[in-house]
């Protein structure tokens, strides 16, 4: 299954690259409506540490967009921030709906955690970014998933030409056919709706517009975190700050630390617990991504998470999780995604704490930020 899962992805990396068109086939309608959800794969065990599969069911029931390893990872963490205070819809109620944005993308979907939290929040395309009303940047959050972009794409264009669905779904139906599954069997249906979730951010590139907005954003106050080939888009948002190496990694799990820095960072509470599940924890390891973009940084910055192991292998980069600060604002970025695809419960546990405790220091920042009366008003108003 995995591997027929990944000739989805191979047939995005065509569809983007030679199989895109200037415009929709013929008779075909832009990709409307909400954004479908991950696959989720209900035939596993939830048993901890359970290693992710991806596959699909289509269920649209709350709470099971998580495939098992993601969801048990959920839990995991709910339950650590019940054991250290307040229930965590108290602690996130300095965030409203317009103050979370996740920018989706085809390999990541920090949403479906978001949700398994009760995190109110907004999913949008990275070409409906430049559109995007921005009233009070300094309650934001944007979460820019990892997504498939064109480092060559003319700066002149505002948005990019959405790719030929009707052309991507023959390819796919002819490809499922040499598998032997063009029939509604199981594996069948899960590989067309992973196909479907892909295209609906496929061809969607984010704007020379929405990233100078991004920008903007951030120096105002908005905080951003940023998942691996995301990169990209905080070349473009924050010149001379943070750029890719052009180097990649292989798909493992290594050891990391805690630097002096991130020892003493509230951001990495919890993160790397002393135990869990009441046993002591064993020692820090991180789940690389196939293909992760590694990255230099050009600016002050804080580095959270540290591996000798990844320096030793990869060209001597050793930064995992970094933050920066562009004017008010605050930038996390992270070598993973923040939905795992693979890996196993405790590894997705780690990502998910941290992305929780990101949300909940801007909720406590805005909760204790008097809001003026007509930025209350605005806020109201949908431009």
């Amino acid at each position: 299954m995995r591997g027929l899962l990944r000739m989805v992805f191979l047939g995005a990396f065509w569809l983007l690259g030679a199989g895109r068109s200037g415009a929709p086939a013929a008779g075909e309608e832009p990709t409307k409506g909400p954004y479908p959800g991950p696959p989720v794969d209900d035939s596993k065990s939830s048993a901890p540490d359970t290693p992710t599969k991806g596959a699909a069911d289509g269920s649209d029931a709350p709470g099971h967009r998580l495939d098992k390893t993601n969801s048990e990872a959920a839990e995991r963490v709910r339950r650590t921030v019940a054991k250290e205070g307040p229930d965590l819809a108290s602690l996130l109620r300095g965030l409203q709906e317009n103050d979370v944005v996740v920018v989706g993308g085809l390999f990541d979907f920090t949403q479906e955690i978001l949700k398994a939290f009760g995190v109110k929040h907004r999913v949008l395309t990275p070409a409906e970014l430049e559109h995007l009303a921005i009233d009070a940047p300094e309650r934001m959050v944007f979460f820019l998933n990892c997504h498939l972009m064109d480092r060559k794409f003319p700066a002149s264009q505002t948005s990019a030409p959405r790719p030929d669905r009707t052309t991507a779904r023959a390819r796919l139906e002819r490809e499922l056919k040499a598998a032997g599954l063009d029939g509604p069997s199981a594996p069948g249906q899960a590989i067309r709706k992973r196909f479907e979730e892909v295209m609906f951010f496929a061809g969607s590139e984010y704007s020379v517009a929405g990233l100078k907005k991004l920008g903007a954003a951030v120096r105002a106050g908005a905080w951003v975190v940023s998942m691996d080939w995301a990169i990209l888009a905080l070349e473009r948002a924050f010149p001379k700050t943070i750029r890719w190496t052009g180097h990649t990694t292989f798909e493992e799990t290594i050891p990391v630390k805690l630097s002096a820095a991130g020892r003493r960072h509230s951001l990495m509470r919890g993160v790397f617990p002393a135990k869990q599940e009441g046993r002591p924890a064993p020692k820090p390891k991180w789940w690389l991504e196939a293909e992760s973009y590694l990255f230099r940084l050009t600016t002050r910055h804080t580095t959270l998470v540290e591996s000798q192991p990844l320096a030793a292998r990869y060209h001597g980069h050793r930064k995992v999780v970094v933050l920066f600060e562009p004017g008010k604002g605050r930038v996390l970025h992270a070598l993973a995604h923040g939905y795992l695809q693979s890996g196993r419960a405790g590894d997705a546990a780690v990502m998910q704490r941290l992305l929780l405790n990101f949300l909940l220091e801007k909720s406590l920042q805005n909760w204790r930020r008097p809001a003026a009366k007509d930025d209350k008003s605005k806020r109201g108003k949908n431009k």
